[in-house]
């Protein structure tokens, strides 16, 4: 049995190296391993994985991803990635862990975390959990079809279904035209950039201030541009114990404008045909129109679905009459390290997409 430690520095080396080509299942994918290299908020000598295998079979292993909280000199570590092997490792998971958040000097923090995992964690004293971070999946049209064919369900049964969609969709619709009538407004427009530069980072450190984490462009700009997500056929795939192949991904900055001043700043995740806002920054007095735009925008694209759980913008969705087909409740449990209760304390909140959520 080997218990291993792998520093960003050393991701690259580790993908290439033989002991990595020969361990079945993999304990992080090279897109993985690529972006984490370049994480802007770690250094060559943070650990990023630790593992234990043996016999080139991987038992357990606990990913690290350095990150920086608003106004903090040390590095705080938010888990990556917390695998045992069902059969084998049941054993090794919590020595695996615990070497990991040695390595995190103890200043370990979960965005989304399983209601197990939470209750594992509160056992050992070590770890402070909020109440659960409540959200909402917004579905915008029918897509029943679609769930069918990806369960791999008889064809006549998806036939079935996708007319049923034809004519809710069709409702639907009349639905959204009725809405944007009422609330799209004159004076505001928006496009679309793949990278933020000097006058938007500009922006977002301004409007920063209700989050814990570090906000900049550096750090946005690292998401987007080093995807862990596999959507093609060319790229190798790799036996990995989580999702990290999917059909379509795409991220891209929504920079809304309000009589040609920047009001507000939107990262927009779409896999799928379903979006998440993992980053959004804006001017409080124009979030309500912010919202419309970004709405009509998913109407325009034909998203399935739309998951927030910035209570800000909750709220807000609600006072604009989210024209939502469906509304489902969905919650996530947010704790963190005892050591790093200064850090945490008050009413901040995290970005939808803080941790690696971003990237998945």
């Amino acid at each position: 049995m080997t218990i291993r430690e792998i520093t960003v520095g050393g991701l690259m080396d580790f993908i290439r190296s033989e002991d990595y080509s020969k361990m079945n299942p993999k304990p992080i994918t090279p897109s993985r391993a690529v972006s984490q290299a370049k994480n802007p908020a770690a250094r060559p000598e943070d650990i990023a994985l630790v593992y234990i295998s043996d016999n080139n079979k991987l038992l357990a292993f606990a990913g690290i991803l350095p990150d920086e909280a608003e106004g903090q000199s040390e590095t705080i570590y938010s888990n990556s990635g917390w695998w045992v092997h069902p059969e084998h490792g049941r054993s090794y998971g919590l020595q695996v862990f615990f070497k990991a958040l040695q390595n995190c000097h103890l200043r370990m923090f979960f965005t989304d975390c399983s209601a197990y995992t939470k209750s594992i964690l509160e056992k050992s004293g070590l770890f402070s959990f909020r109440e659960p971070v409540k959200g909402l999946r917004y579905i915008l049209r029918s897509y029943s079809a679609e769930l069918f064919r990806r369960r791999n369900v008889n064809r006549i049964i998806s036939f079935v279904f996708s007319i049923a969609d034809v004519f809710l969709n069709y409702f639907v619709a009349f639905r959204i035209k009725s809405w944007r009538k009422r609330n799209l407004s004159f004076g505001y427009s928006f496009y679309s950039v793949d990278k933020i530069d000097e006058d938007l980072n500009g922006f977002i450190r301004k409007h920063s201030s209700d989050y814990y984490l570090k906000q900049d462009g550096e750090k946005l700009n690292w998401i987007v541009q080093n995807s862990w997500l596999i959507t093609d056929n060319v790229t190798p795939a790799v036996s990995y114990p989580f999702s990290y192949i999917t059909c379509s991904f795409k991220q891209e900055f929504l920079v809304v404008q309000n009589k040609g001043q920047i009001v507000a700043v939107l990262l927009l995740s779409l896999r799928d045909n379903h979006a998440t806002i993992p980053y959004v920054y804006y001017d409080c007095q124009h979030l309500s129109q912010v919202l419309k735009i970004l709405l009509n925008y998913l109407f325009q694209l034909k998203i399935f679905s739309l998951v927030v759980f910035n209570h800000k913008v909750l709220r807000e969705l609600e006072n604009i009459g989210m024209p939502s087909f469906i509304n489902l409740k969905v919650s996530r449990h947010f704790g963190y390290s005892k050591e790093l209760n200064d850090v945490f304390s008050g009413d901040k909140l995290f970005q939808d997409g803080e941790g690696d959520v971003a990237f998945t």
